[in-house]
């Protein structure tokens, strides 16, 4: 009887290490997808001329060989380090025209990012006084120095825990 109780002791202890090793592998795992994440900024621009809206686009590359769930994004956009507007400020009380459902439609991804694969973003934002803040960089001659701060909300495949996420881009227009 106690070779069979040690025998099932090694089993036990056996599983419980593979399963400690498999938490393990699964924690690094999760490590090494986030680590693996890239933000490019690829366009801002006016939606027209007469317009103070920006349409920003932006893209998330999977680099890593795993596969990502995404929860949701926020961002702001900076030109030349001054914080111009973003995700949160695309609403306010005093525009009426703006359905304030639009920010949380398009804030929401629920989307999983297979290795490799990009997913592309596009944002339209209103930025009060567009006109004097692009205007005083064209008058310098100096080039439009665009920078987008996002989080990203993913969720942990095991465990469907949260975490964020926060990436860096910036884009350089040349001189008009």
């Amino acid at each position: 009887m106690p070779r069979v109780a040690r025998t099932l002791l090694y089993v036990l202890g056996l599983t419980a290490l593979a399963a400690t090793w498999q938490a393990v592998s699964n924690y690094v795992g999760s490590l090494e997808s986030v680590r693996g994440l890239e933000l490019e900024l690829t366009e801002v621009r006016r939606l027209d001329s007469e317009s103070a809206q920006l349409v920003v686009r932006f893209r998330l590359h999977n680099r890593s060989e795993l596969p990502v769930q995404l929860n949701s994004y926020f961002f702001d956009l900076y030109l030349d380090g001054n914080r111009i507007g973003g995700s949160s400020s695309t609403w306010r009380d005093d525009i009426p025209d703006i359905d304030r459902s639009l920010y949380s439609r398009a804030s929401t991804i629920e989307q999983t990012l297979a290795p490799d694969e990009r997913l592309d973003m596009e944002f339209l934002l209103h930025v009060f006084e567009l006109e004097n803040l692009v205007g005083a960089y064209q008058e310098s001659s100096e080039p439009l120095s665009w920078s987008v701060k996002a989080g990203f909300r993913l969720i942990h495949p095991h465990s469907q825990d949260e975490r964020l996420l926060r990436l860096q881009a910036t884009l350089q227009e040349p001189v008009p």
